[in-house]
This record gives C-alpha cells, structure tokens and sequence, in this order.
C-alpha cells in the first residue's frame, strides 16, 4: 500500500489518537477502522507469505481502558504472532493510532453470535468458510513439519538463532555478516568465513544462518557439516562407488556449512573434492559458510587456488568476549532454565572464565546442579567448586582495598574512613575496615590502627568485638561484610 492510501487510512481513526502518546478517557477507536491501518503497517514490515500465513482472518475484536483485544483462528496461529510478531503488533498500533496499548491475542470461539461485529456472516457459506479455515490450520502445520524436517535434514540445533545469540563488541561484526548472508544467499558475501578460539561462538553463529533461512524458506536446502564428517563421507563413496550421490547430496544445496574448515590441511584429496564442490556452489550464486580456528593465511598446506577462495569473501574474526557479554550470556542461560541465582555467583564466574563460552556454560551449570538438589552453596564453596583459588588471591590484597571495598559497599568515601568525622554510619563503616583487615588480612592490632589513622590498638580490638556481635545478630549486616569480602577478590 502507498503512502496516500495509508493516509487515508489514517483519517478513519478518531483525530486524537494520531497525535497523543497517551489515552485519554474521551478517545474512542473503531475496531475495524483502526485494524484496516494497522494491518497495512504490519503487511510494510514483514514478508507477504508471513503475512498472509499468520494474519489471515485475524481481526481487533475490542479496544477499551488502554487494551486491544486481538483475535485469530487457532492456538497455533496465536502461538506464532505472540512469539514472533507481537511486538511488530504492538509497534504498528502505536503509529497508527499514536497510543501504546497493551495487547491481548486469543483465539475465537466459533459459536452461533460470538464473531467480530464487522465480519460478514452469509449463512450460505458457512460450511465453505470452516472448509477454509480447516485448510488454513492443515497449512500452517504442513509448514511447520517442513521447517521441522528441513533443520533435521541440515542436521543443525533449533536452539542455535539469532536470538538466542548475545552480541558483544568481540562478535558484532561477525553476527552482522551472518544475518545480512541469511538474507541474501549467495550475493552479499559469498563465502563467509568466521574464525576463532574453540567455543566463542561460531558453530552457534553458522548455524543461527541455517536456522533463519529455514525459517524464511522450508524449501531451502540447507546442509551443516564437519569437515571430518565430509571427509568420511567421501572416503564411504568412494568405496560404494556412489560418487555421484555424494557430489549430488553438496552441490544442489542452497547453503552449505561447513566447521573446522583447518583440518582440511592435512586431507589432500578431501582438498580437491571440496574445491570443486566450492567451484559449483560458487558459481551457481550457492551461499558458503565456513569457519575455523584460525584465518585462512594461518591454515598450513592449504592449496593457493583453495586459499584464495576462502579469503575472498568476508573473513570476520569472533573474538573473546569481554566480561559485559560473559555476564549477559550467563543471565540468559539462565533465563532460558527459568532459575535465579544471585548476581555475585555470576560475577564469580565471568571474572574467572574470561576466553570459552562453552566453559562459562559448562561452569554455571555445576553451581545449578547444587541448586537443583535444593542447595545453594556459599560464595567459598562455589570458588572451590569453580577452582578459584580465593585464598591466593587474598594475599594479594591491599588495604587501599579493603578500603575501597568498604567505601562502596557501606557507600561512604574513602576520605571519612580515614578522617575525624565521628557520626555513627561512619563510625561503624571505620570498624568495617578495621575487622576485615584485622581478620581477612591479618594484620598486626597497631598497622590496622594507622590504616585508619588511630593511635590506639584498643581501639582495633574494641572494632573487631563489635563487628563480630553485629554478623552473629544481624543477617542482613552479616550480608553486608560478606558483599565487602567478594569485592576484595574480584
């Protein structure tokens, strides 16, 4: 639909709502006029196929006290727009009647009198609209099984998308390259080649391009393979002698994937084999993805003609993610297993297991395996469970440390710890700073004094006492000195 149409559209709905960001009392919305301008939207946004196969004889049933009650045929339908297009939903209600409503998407009961007021209901063509309708459904779970058979066939892991992918400043132009190549097969960059330290990412990468494409397009012949397992299924034809079945099975696909490309260095014929197949696909605008270890300059004897061709796409490195993305990796894991846990076990973790993503996995999964037992294990316990060694790291703290560590948690300055000021919270933080460094650090009673600047050792002992009163007595006081004790080994 053009603008002008659009804009037409537009002057059907009550004047106010073009021009407030918030409901008003007096604001009233057709159903019909307003989902006539918001399907419009909506048909801008995504693919004609998607649209017809996800909003076909949906409708806005209702719109009242800032609700929109959207309506569609069956549980698979609502299940698909609430995962995949509520937003886009949301997004095109709010341009087109300038409010942020909340929306509700239920199926419709299809009884005598419950049908959307604006939908003609000919009793003739009762039987040949369920006739429709039961098609509709018979089609949506046909494209469902041919997605579900597609990624079998291609032999990757439905959970390996894009959105389950977390970007961060070591991979965004590596996941950039991915999601431009699933759109355009073969042309944008052909081939892409990703390459890495072992689990950062790029086998999920490669795959979230197969499972997008699949996504757009069941039809699309999609294959993941090792090149191990390419080898092996070359050395099986050869000796079959069906050859041609193999070169078949990878030269009529539309993307081909293929992992740990560096082990084809020591295989000069599986070389050749992938060479030509390379040729094929290439020229016949086939998308080639690859990754490997290293970038192609470092792979040893690697033909030229070989080489040549693996650098003359996009080669995007995927670096080692920095802490920011180890904690969101880690939250999202734990998003996906719907358990919380507190932040400081993984702060723990992405401070301490900085270059592997499968061993940042690998390491949350031991602590939820104590969680599950009903067990949370203390900050120590999960450090050994982890084999973080606390108890070096501790020697090398200093009492400028220790100091901050207090400053931040008891959230007074470093300056008034040291200085004169006598109120009570600065006090009690000065005591902080003199147990942990009388108990953590093991300093002499007079050191711990000119720390703070005290002349007294009494002073110290007189601390530490109070200190150790107030853990037993108060847990939430207990948690504070614990919070200072993790600062100290971070």
């Amino acid at each position: 639909m053009d603008k002008v149409d659009f804009e037409n559209y537009k002057k059907d709905l009550p004047q106010q709502s073009i021009s407030t960001s918030s409901i008003s009392e007096s604001t009233t919305f057709d159903p019909d006029d307003t989902w006539r301008a918001v399907k419009e939207l909506v048909r801008l946004k995504i693919s004609d196929r998607n649209f017809k196969t996800w909003f076909t004889n949906t409708y806005i049933e209702n719109i009242s006290n800032g609700v929109v009650d959207f309506s569609c045929q069956n549980n698979l339908q609502k299940t698909t727009i609430i995962n995949e297009y509520l937003q886009t939903l949301k997004e095109c209600l709010q341009q087109a009647t300038g409010t942020n409503f909340m929306v509700n998407v239920n199926t419709r009961e299809e009884e005598k009198g419950d049908r959307p007021k604006y939908e003609y209901v000919d009793s003739r063509k009762e039987n040949e609209k369920k006739s429709g309708e039961k098609n509709l459904f018979t089609d949506l779970e046909n494209e469902k099984t041919l997605r579900e058979n597609a990624i079998n066939r291609a032999q990757i892991n439905p959970k390996y998308t894009f959105d389950t992918f977390v970007v961060g400043s070591h991979n965004r132009l590596a996941e950039a390259v991915a999601r431009a190549s699933s759109k355009e097969l073969g042309t944008l960059y052909n081939p892409v080649f990703f390459y890495g330290n072992t689990g950062v990412g790029k086998t999920h990468l490669m795959q979230a391009i197969g499972n997008e494409v699949i996504k757009n397009d069941p039809n699309k012949q999609v294959v993941y393979v090792s090149i191990e397992q390419f080898l092996n299924e070359m050395i099986t034809s050869i000796r079959s002698k069906k050859e041609q079945s193999f070169r078949e099975k990878y030269r009529k696909v539309d993307l081909l994937i293929i992992d740990d490309i560096q082990f084809v260095e020591t295989y000069p014929k599986t070389q050749e084999a992938l060479f030509h197949t390379f040729n094929t696909l290439y020229q016949a605008n086939k998308q080639i993805v690859l990754a490997a270890d290293r970038p192609p300059s470092e792979i040893k004897n690697l033909t030229d003609r070989l080489r040549s061709r693996f650098e003359g796409g996009m080669v995007a490195d995927i670096g080692v993610p920095d802490y920011e993305t180890r904690m969101a990796i880690l939250q999202q894991v734990l998003e996906e297993k719907n358990i919380q846990i507190p932040n400081e076990y993984l702060d723990l973790i992405a401070k301490n297991i900085e270059s592997n993503v499968r061993e940042l996995e690998g390491a949350l999964n031991k602590i939820l395996s104590l969680v599950r037992l009903g067990d949370l294990p203390t900050y120590e316990e999960a450090a050994k469970i982890l084999q973080v060694d606390i108890a070096s790291k501790r020697k090398k703290i200093t009492p400028k440390k220790v100091i901050t560590s207090v400053s931040e948690v008891f959230e007074v300055k470093p300056t008034e710890i040291k200085g004169n000021r006598r109120t009570a919270y600065v006090a009690l933080s000065r005591q902080v700073v003199m147990y942990i460094l009388r108990n953590e650090l093991e300093l002499p009673l007079e050191k711990v004094a000119r720390e703070v600047n005290r002349k007294d050792h009494t002073t110290v002992l007189h601390a530490c006492e109070k200190i150790s009163k107030m853990i037993e007595d108060d847990s939430r006081f207990k948690e504070k000195i614990e919070s200072c004790k993790r600062y100290l080994v971070q």
